[in-house]
């Protein structure tokens, strides 16, 4: 009797070989060693909570680990766990009160100059509203929730995060060179965009002039400064890199092509303001992972599959927020189609394998990759023929 599949990250072969020169020792999340004569001084280390761990090894493993897969280590990792939590939740509580301040700054400058009409309708106080939840709030509460947690810590819980553990180390190991594409031509379309300051004459306008259709596609890649494109770049750089590894990227070009044309017309159905931004893609991509890690939930650990919905309910929250900034129409729109696509294209399956990429996806991928490239580009044409 065959043993059972395992998914790519469950796999023995899923980590690097260690290093032959120490018998133990760890390697942080930039790939740099540090090895140890003994397990004593591994855990000395650990207990100091220097750097961000990623793996280790020791002589009972032929390749490097998640150091939950060492019970010897869990009481170094409980230790590092605690002093690290309590200096994320100080430095938490440090950006709840900077950002709280600005907020606060922001509100009474717009209720002394308009009433509180013009607090609900200032673009900084929605803008510093969405900055005091992701660098204020939400930082505030993952670290009291993390402190909780490493004071809770224990042998028995160690081995229920393993397979969380390997998921997220495996993850981080992979190529995802299709990612680092979308994210380069956004950076180069911004690039353009701050030295022509043509952003008019590329954007997504209301309502769209028959004669240029074409801004449905050129409007996404324009931001409308560098918080906006920072905060659609670490999100398209977490989601697109999951999808790309996860369905390979003939996938991710579709959905996130697909998001595009899906969030353009939600927008331009219900949203009466020029338009902007890479995010209804992005919402297409996690759109795409709810529904994608639910069918396939063997190929994905629970614990990481609740992340991606604690992202949704982050994206909804935000939205609420900035309702007056945020164009929930394309979110919404580019949301749908990413699901939609996960549902039509990948059956339910209880396999923990990867699908295989198809000659039908390997073109109809190179397609959809083509068309965001020229869309990206020819935002960029467009802004320097302007200027």
């Amino acid at each position: 009797m065959s043993a059972p599949a395992l998914p790519a990250w469950a796999r023995g072969d899923a980590f690097p070989a260690k290093p032959d020169s120490d018998p133990y020792g760890c390697r942080d999340h930039k790939g740099r060693l540090t090895g140890f004569s003994s397990l004593k001084e591994l855990r000395t280390y650990l207990s100091a909570g220097k750097g961000r761990l990623a793996w280790v090894w020791t002589p009972e493993h032929e390749r490097i680990v998640a150091p939950e897969e060492v019970p010897d280590l869990a009481k170094s990792l409980h230790k590092r766990r605690v002093l690290l939590a309590s200096d994320d939740s100080e430095a938490a509580r440090r950006g709840l009160i900077v950002f709280g301040v600005a907020l606060t700054y922001c509100m009474f400058s717009a209720q002394s100059k308009g009433g509180w009409e013009a607090v609900t309708a200032s673009q900084n106080v929605g803008i510093t509203a969405i900055l005091f939840l992701i660098f204020g709030v939400r930082p505030w509460w993952e670290g009291r929730q993390g402190l909780k947690e490493a004071q809770s810590f224990s042998s028995d819980s160690m081995q229920e995060e393993i397979a969380e553990a390997r998921f997220e180390l495996w993850l981080s190991t992979q190529q995802a060179r299709a990612t680092i594409l979308f994210c380069g031509l956004l950076v180069a379309v911004f690039i353009v965009q701050s030295f022509t300051a043509g952003i008019a004459d590329a954007a997504l306008l209301k309502p769209l002039p028959p004669d240029e259709r074409w801004r449905a596609f050129t409007g996404p890649f324009l931001h409308g400064n560098v918080v906006h494109l920072g905060m659609n770049l670490s999100a398209l750089w977490y989601l697109g890199r999951r999808v790309e590894i996860l369905a390979r990227w003939p996938h991710l070009a579709l959905v996130f092509f697909l998001s595009i044309v899906g969030g353009s017309w939600a927008t331009l159905e219900w949203v009466r303001q020029p338009s902007v931004g890479v995010s209804g893609a992005v919402c297409g991509l996690l759109g795409f992972l709810l529904v994608f890690e639910f069918l396939h939930k063997a190929l994905v650990p629970k614990p990481a599959r609740n992340r991606i919905l604690g992202i949704l309910v982050s994206l909804i929250v935000i939205g609420f927020l900035g309702f007056a900034l945020i164009d929930n129409a394309a979110h919404f729109g580019g949301l749908i189609t990413g699901a939609v696509y996960a549902a039509i294209v990948f059956p339910k399956s209880s396999s923990p394998e990867r699908p295989a990429i198809l000659g039908q996806d390997r073109i109809l991928g190179i397609g959809a990759l083509g068309l965001s490239l020229i869309s990206g580009i020819g935002a960029m044409i467009v802004m320097l023929l302007g200027s």
